[in-house]
């Protein structure tokens, strides 16, 4: 990869016209050129004089291996860029390879670049192994020294547990199927990192740490992914110290038990886990542990504003919730329920430990399976504060459905619109899925139910696709 070796691109500007381009300053013609791949920035080279060299003042590297045909090619090229750039401030660095192939870079290749980006103070450092499955790279010692780095995003490679680090710049960590070569590699880590404010951490399927510890004193985000299955039954643990965290979102189908401290700062949450419960592990109530920890786990989210749930969280609430009280999360105003299959009456259970509640949204979803779950008959309360509802799944008019919105019109005192999406395959004859809901009773009088069809035979203009009930 050269500007010699890039087919010559032909200039645009007819005779007489000023090329604005080359006018800019450089260094906003640096900041266009770091937002591209370097490959694309070497073919710049072509455009005019003043462009056969700017690429290589342009303080940073987006590279991928595959972009180059020979090895040897490939550490000429970065050798000699580095080299070029010796005495400058490297703003960014991001290198693509994959292990699983065989001519791919070999990590001692790869520790030297990352050695060299640390002396240059790189500020955003972004190394990806598309295998994420060999794990042969560690993080070298001089990046946990570097002081520069600002933004940190590392992708199938092996944290170490280091013996110093020195990160007092650094903001932002993404860890993609990262391993951790024990359970307090990234305790240490974090811990010393000062400014950190976002954390993102998805787990590798081989990950066997059965504690993972993320606290800070200065994180304000943090998202926790790790993909479940059926046959995972162990007691995996997070704990999460973070005094000023704002969001906080659990994507988790392993972990067991979520130890939570301090979340006064807390606004919002994102929680989609069934606590490591499944179809053949169900929630038992004289598992006491278990009890305990779900309680002090909905009591450290119950001061949040807003919520977004999945319906396998909802589940394991609503079991709880026959045993055990609900606490009153009485500061929430913003509701979404991502829902996976018929759960329903599983709803209003949790919606009236929401006092305050004045928007609820339905997410759609794909299963339209009716989930296993038995659920107790009850009279239902009335929800004082909710306003608006929006049912966003494909709205199919069967017993079910309607039994939700006849449960929504009648308990909300002050509803002012309910809107709901129909499915555009209905099977059910769209007068009489209106005619059902004009006679459901509304405890508010100045309720409107929205209905919404995306049926482009059934309709023949815009206006049309929304209708008033």
């Amino acid at each position: 990869m050269d500007g010699d070796g890039v087919k010559r691109v032909r200039s645009t500007n007819q005779p007489g016209e000023v090329d604005r381009i080359s006018h800019l300053p450089d260094c906003l013609i640096f900041k266009v050129l770091l937002s591209l791949p370097t490959k694309e920035v070497v073919k710049t080279s072509t455009l005019s004089t003043r462009w056969n060299h700017i690429w290589k003042h342009v303080p940073g590297l987006n590279l991928e291996y595959d972009d180059f045909s020979e090895h040897d090619s490939f550490v000429s090229f970065i050798d000699s860029f580095l080299s070029f750039n010796r005495d400058t401030r490297l703003h960014m660095f991001k290198l693509t390879y994959d292990y699983s192939e065989a001519d791919e870079p070999e990590p001692s290749l790869v520790r030297r670049l990352l050695d060299t980006v640390s002396r240059m103070k790189v500020e955003t450092l972004d190394v990806t192994d598309d295998s994420a499955e060999s794990w042969e790279l560690e993080m070298t010692p001089a990046l946990y020294t570097c002081g520069s780095l600002v933004s940190l995003k590392l992708v199938g490679l092996t944290l170490p547990s280091p013996d110093l680090v020195s990160l007092p710049s650094l903001k932002d960590i993404n860890l993609i199927l990262v391993e951790f070569t024990d359970e307090w590699a990234l305790e240490k880590f974090i811990s010393q990192c000062p400014s950190l404010k976002n954390l993102c951490i998805e787990r590798s399927f081989g990950d066997d740490i059965p504690m993972l510890r993320v606290r800070s004193q200065s994180l304000l985000t943090f998202i926790h992914i790790v993909d479940s299955h059926e046959s995972f039954d162990d007691e995996r643990i997070l704990e999460i110290d973070a005094p000023m965290l704002k969001y906080l979102k659990l994507s988790d189908g392993r972990t067991a038990s979520f130890k939570l401290e301090d979340t006064a700062s807390l606004v919002g949450v994102h929680i989609n886990t069934a606590f490591n419960l499944t179809s053949t592990r169900r929630f038992c109530p004289n598992d006491a542990q278990k009890r305990n920890m779900i309680q002090n786990f909905l009591l450290m989210i119950s001061r949040v504003d807003n919520i977004v749930i999945a319906s396998c969280t909802l589940e394991v609430i609503y079991e709880y919730s026959r045993y055990e009280q609900l606490p009153v999360f009485r500061n929430l105003s913003s509701l979404r329920v991502n829902l996976d299959g018929y759960v329903w009456e599983m709803l209003p259970v949790f919606l009236e430990s929401c006092p305050n509640l004045t928007t609820l949204v339905l997410g759609s979803i794909q299963n339209h399976v009716k989930v296993g779950i038995t659920v107790s008959p009850r009279r239902p309360r009335v929800l004082p504060s909710l306003k608006y509802v929006e049912i966003e799944r494909p709205f199919k008019g069967d017993a079910l459905e309607m039994q939700l919105v006849g449960y929504l019109l009648v308990n909300s005192q002050s509803l002012k619109k309910l809107t709901l999406s129909l499915d555009d395959s209905l099977k059910k004859e769209r007068s009489v899925i209106f005619n059902e809901l004009l006679l459901m009773p509304r405890l508010s009088s100045t309720c409107e139910v929205v209905v919404l069809s995306d049926d482009p035979y059934d309709i023949t203009n815009e206006s049309a696709y929304k209708f008033v009930l």
